[in-house]
């Protein structure tokens, strides 16, 4: 809700300096944290090699079944910010994958 809130000012900024918002270039409509959670998930099944429960997990999605998840007992933290961090420079324009 924090990233909503962020870009819902940033709109409301923009819009007010007579600026253009930030549009979905399908819809038109203004983009929305989903997009850019959207393209995490994309880029990591793509153009990285980290495992698809991991970049899961970063979405706080829930991975595996019941019994996986009573057993699952790492939250793959370091893992998790190594990713992050190759995402970050993806978004900048740096490195493209890992």
């Amino acid at each position: 809700m924090t990233l909503s809130a962020v870009m819902h000012r940033i709109q409301e900024s923009e819009e007010k300096a007579g600026r253009p918002v930030f549009l979905d270039s399908r819809s038109r409509r203004r983009a929305v944290p989903h997009g850019l959670r959207s393209s995490f998930r994309d880029w990591a099944a793509e153009r990285s090699d980290y495992p698809r429960e991991m970049a899961e997990i970063a979405l706080a999605h829930t991975v595996g079944n019941e019994v996986e998840r009573a057993y699952r007992r790492s939250d793959m933290l370091d893992r998790r910010r190594e990713m992050m961090e190759a995402w970050a420079i993806f978004v900048i324009g740096g490195d493209t994958e890992r």
